[in-house]
């Protein structure tokens, strides 16, 4: 068995940067190991008995134990390895508005991620929809509402929320910019988590320039193929 455990992930995945960062902030040490799309890795042999979705992250406990799913993972990292519940508390009121905001994440913010790129990049569209920037701001302002409610998403301390959520909005950002006249306090709390997110720019950043990269390249593909 691995003396650390394994997560298998891509930078560009805002699920996976979730899980790298939230094991920075609790002080675990990965065993990281890359998965190469572009050579299809996520569909080998040996991938696929690990996770049949062939999705990452991927997490290998020490005990040989996996785990699929980026909220399974980070809730479970914090429950068996952080000092402290701070961010995903036993306490049950909390922790379900946590949890509400993390099935936010999956279920709205990141289906706005998994639109853009089924349209952009593989449905050869060369501009954003008007259904995606739709949802995309319907997004927004639910998160402006839950933070106009405290300093985070749930109150006023961080969680593993947090760290969910804003590593798929950076990469949203940079393809939808946040509007700082409309979401104030998005703003603040992108500023914010920046600032306490460890390797936040060789992270986070570095993989939602490089999804933000690939998804751009489609585009200008699609707009120079349409144009002939």
């Amino acid at each position: 068995m691995s003396q650390k455990p394994i997560l298998y992930y891509a930078l560009f995945s805002p699920p996976a940067r979730a899980c790298i960062l939230t094991a920075k902030l609790i002080g675990l040490e990965l065993d990281l190991k890359a998965v190469d799309f572009s050579k299809k890795e996520h569909l080998s042999p040996e991938f696929l008995k690990l996770n049949p979705q062939h999705q990452i992250p991927v997490l290998v406990d020490t005990d040989g134990e996996v785990y699929v799913d980026s909220h399974a993972i980070i809730c479970f990292m914090v429950a068996k390895y952080a000092k402290n519940d701070q961010l995903y508390p036993k306490d049950l009121k909390r922790r379900a508005h946590i949890d509400h905001r993390m099935h936010f994440e999956s279920g709205v913010l990141f289906q706005v991620v998994k639109g853009i790129v089924a349209c952009n990049i593989y449905g050869g569209e060369s501009e954003f929809n008007s259904r995606s920037l739709e949802l995309c701001h319907n997004a927004y302002a639910s998160l402006e509402h839950f933070l106009e409610q405290g300093s985070f998403v749930v109150g006023n301390e961080l969680s593993v929320a947090d760290v969910s959520i804003h590593t798929t909005l950076i990469t949203l950002d940079l393809l939808v910019p946040v509007e700082r006249e409309r979401y104030p306090q998005v703003i603040v709390w992108l500023g914010r988590m920046k600032q306490l997110l460890l390797d936040y720019e060789e992270i986070n950043l570095k993989g939602a320039q490089a999804l933000q990269q690939r998804i751009l390249n489609c585009m200008a593909e699609h707009k120079a193929k349409a144009a002939v």
